[in-house]
């Protein structure tokens, strides 16, 4: 109730302020109030409401409740939540134990009272849909699809337009995926403990023209985790464990890629060939530093 009558008073001054102030005065109560009350609670969560309100000043005069009547609708706890949100990413070698231990770490953080959600970031709906549609289009037999890792394949990459597309198309179709998970549990105030943050290491892996544009997108261009753990085992581990689902040279390129994508993002790396409680427990006190 007080914050309601606070803001109340705020959209009084700000009206007032715009009939019988000059511009100038009007730009400059409307930037105190935020930070005057700032300064005097060190409220983030409510600071928000009193800038939103503050914000009527861009408005024509009958229009300048819509801002107010916003900020009392916003709610300071959802606010607080959203606040206390938290982003943490699992990248790293195949079969190094990235879904497991991404699981078991939103189970912890959900045992020690923080609502939070596993989600797998590898996502390409938009793509596959084009790739059913280039082959029914263009009738692509299924021998030549198979040729992924043959030196025929990183040919047929340089001599065609249409593979070029294919990383900013996987770019924009992750992203979009990606981002309304983000930002649905984001206004929850649900930490997201995700796997995978390497869309671009596989299309460079298999040899896909990948401009330096498009690495900064990948890496730079994105809502930056609050914590990121790169993990890795050996190729021939990776190799083992799935199955033999890529080539052994594959494998060998992805760990450098890895390694490469962890000294850009400052993120931690870890052993994972060691038994799982043990790299838990690593990953346990890296996360317990976002708790505070």
């Amino acid at each position: 109730m007080k914050m309601k009558v606070l803001l109340t008073a705020q959209l009084a001054s700000l009206i007032a302020s715009s009939l019988l102030a000059s511009e100038s005065a009007v730009w400059g109560l409307a930037l105190s109030w935020p930070v005057a009350f700032y300064l005097a609670t060190r409220d983030k969560a409510n600071t928000v409401r009193v800038a939103l309100c503050s914000s009527s000043v861009l408005m024509p005069l009958l229009l300048m409740p819509l801002p107010w009547l916003a900020s009392m609708v916003l709610n300071d706890e959802g606010l607080r939540r959203a606040w206390r949100w938290r982003f943490i990413v699992f990248t790293g070698c195949d079969g190094s134990g990235k879904s497991s231990h991404s699981r078991e770490t939103a189970r912890w953080l959900t045992e020690h009272g923080i609502d939070a959600v596993y989600f797998h970031f590898f996502r390409n709906p938009l793509l596959k849909s084009l790739s059913a549609l280039k082959k029914a289009v263009l009738k692509v037999p299924e021998e030549e699809e198979a040729m992924t890792y043959t030196p025929r394949f990183r040919e047929h990459l340089r001599a065609h337009w249409l593979p070029k597309l294919r990383p900013m198309v996987g770019y924009i179709d992750n992203w979009l995926c990606i981002s309304l998970v983000l930002l649905k549990n984001l206004l929850k105030g649900r930490w997201v403990v995700v796997d995978r943050y390497d869309f671009y290491v596989r299309y460079k892996c298999l040899g896909y023209p990948m401009p330096r544009a498009l690495k900064w997108l990948y890496t730079r261009l994105v809502l930056r985790p609050a914590l990121v753990i790169v993990m890795e085992v050996r190729p021939e581990i990776s190799l083992a464990r799935r199955g033999g689902e890529h080539p052994l040279w594959y494998y060998r390129r992805a760990l450098r890629e890895y390694r490469a994508l962890a000294e850009e993002l400052g993120a931690f790396v870890l052993n994972t060939e060691r038994p799982f409680e043990e790299v838990q427990e690593d990953i346990t006190r890296l996360v317990s530093v976002c708790l505070r």
